[in-house]
């Protein structure tokens, strides 16, 4: 077992170790010497050779016009206005500009050219877009005049550029819209024309004083083979009744017709012009409703008058209904007197209830009913051609509206510089840095210092580890046995 003073004996060996090592370390202050030396002319080059960097910054604002438009649409716009202006901002043809008039990097132009020097040039750009419609533009230079003196004229080229795009995709957009125009005219100056020769071939149709309203109905009261003036009061008529056809019964004597006829032909007649009037009601919601809010009068107007045209025609098609059951009822048997149509435009549906009047309730009554009189069917036909020229105008000249405003939009925004109501203001301007970025020339100082001194300290170490005198007696025993120790006189 170690006792006591064996420990001690091994702490003092550990400690006289030590010892010899510091004085070995101190015996190479050459070599240290050489390490401080070093740092110190290293320290001097860096302090020489790099010059102190100055950072200045501006800050710009890009306005946007108020819109109505979605959450989406906006981010889309921001994220395609960083793109541009940061496009514009680290554009060759801008930053070589800029390198030329600030004379800078002029070693980099000289040994390696002018992109070169525009690339280093945009490496001590930063640009940032910290979130809404603010942007900051930064530069790093070698004195604090020239920092804030390219980053003005950074803001100023980005302004200057993207004003100047702007105003040429305007003109573009203008020459557009002119050709646009013209052909638009001609568009509408031919559909105003098919309806100007439709409404002088028929005149009652100017009745109507907003189209695919209520028209339908009031011409189709009318009911006239031919067409003549407008009439001056929009209630419509009743139908005038066809002539009533002669029955000739087995003695030859004629005598009049049973009356159910007549009444399943008004009814049929007065189903078609609801289902005019419903039609006519439909189209013009439909194109209210792409064009104003649900809750917009004329929308509340047309979907009203819509309710009130699919009423007709429910009661419409009840009557047809209930005239198609009274003639059944009263339909005359197979060996009735045959009828015979008296002459007059109705001698189609003479003839078919002549034939058959039981085969009324099967016929398609919308379109080829033969009991529909010839000019029922023809205001039809007549309304079907109003509503599309109407519509084809309407369409045409609301296409010319939308032209002629964005035209104006394209004008102004050609003519003037901030036209298109978006301008680019400078809310923070290039500010004159007062101290140079770090770290500063002590705090280099003090680094170059600790290193050296480290390197002083490694460089002793190693001498003394690679010195191979003899200073102790366990240096001796690790090459030869002890014979005798003389003690040293400190020791005495």
């Amino acid at each position: 077992m170690n006792t006591d003073a064996d420990l001690i004996d091994e702490a003092r060996a550990q400690i006289s170790s030590a010892r010899a090592f510091l004085r070995r370390m101190l015996r190479g202050w050459p070599a240290a010497s050489c390490a401080l030396l070093l740092g110190a002319a290293a320290c001097a080059a860096w302090l020489m050779l790099r010059r102190p960097a100055y950072r200045s910054e501006t800050v710009i604002l890009y306005s946007e016009p108020v819109r109505v438009a979605e959450d989406s649409e906006h981010a889309e716009n921001t994220r395609s206005v960083t793109a541009r202006l940061k496009e514009i901002l680290v554009s060759r043809s801008a930053l070589d500009g800029i390198v030329r008039q600030f004379d800078l990097y002029p070693s980099i132009r000289r040994q390696r050219g002018p992109v070169d020097a525009a690339e280093e040039l945009k490496r001590h750009i930063e640009f940032r877009a910290p979130g809404g419609d603010t942007f900051s533009i930064a530069f790093t230079g070698s004195s604090a005049a020239e920092a804030q003196a390219v980053t003005a004229r950074l803001a100023d080229l980005v302004i200057e550029q993207d004003s100047a795009m702007r105003k040429k995709q305007a003109l573009s957009v203008q020459d557009f819209l002119q050709a646009e125009k013209g052909s638009t005219e001609e568009t509408l100056k031919e559909a105003e024309l098919a309806l100007a020769s439709f409404m002088a071939a028929h005149p009652r149709f100017a009745l109507d004083t907003t189209p695919l309203a209520t028209g339908a109905a009031i011409r189709a009261s009318l009911a006239t083979p031919a067409e003549g003036p407008p009439v001056a009061s929009a209630r419509p008529r009743p139908v005038a009744p066809l002539a009533r056809p002669v029955v000739i019964d087995a003695s030859g004597a004629p005598r009049a017709a049973p009356t159910e006829v007549p009444t399943i032909r008004d009814a049929i007649a007065e189903e078609m012009r609801a289902k005019a009037a419903v039609d006519a009601a439909k189209s013009n919601l439909t194109d209210l409703a792409a064009r104003f809010t649900p809750m917009h009068p004329d929308v509340r107007a047309a979907r009203a008058e819509l309710e009130r045209a699919s009423t007709r025609l429910a009661a419409a098609t009840a009557s047809v209904a209930d005239a198609e059951r009274a003639a059944a009822v009263s339909a005359p048997s197979p060996r009735a007197p045959v009828v015979r149509p008296a002459p007059g435009p109705t001698e189609a549906a003479s003839a078919a209830v002549r034939s058959d009047p039981r085969a009324a309730p099967g016929l398609d009554r919308p379109s080829v009913s033969p009991l529909v009189a010839p000019a029922d069917r023809d205001v039809v036909t007549l309304e079907t051609e109003w509503v599309k020229l109407t519509r084809r105008a309407t369409e045409a000249r609301l296409h010319e509206d939308q032209v002629e405003a964005a035209l104006f939009k394209a004008t102004m925004a050609g003519n003037a510089e901030q036209g298109d109501g978006v301008t680019i203001t400078t809310i923070d301007p290039a500010f004159l840095p007062e101290t140079a970025l770090p770290p500063s020339r002590l705090v280099v100082m003090a680094i170059f210092a600790a290193g050296s001194l480290l390197l002083a300290l490694v460089a002793a170490a190693l001498k003394a580890l690679t010195d191979d005198r003899i200073y102790l007696e366990r240096d001796v025993r690790d090459v030869a046995p002890v014979l005798a120790l003389v003690p040293h006189r400190d020791h005495d």
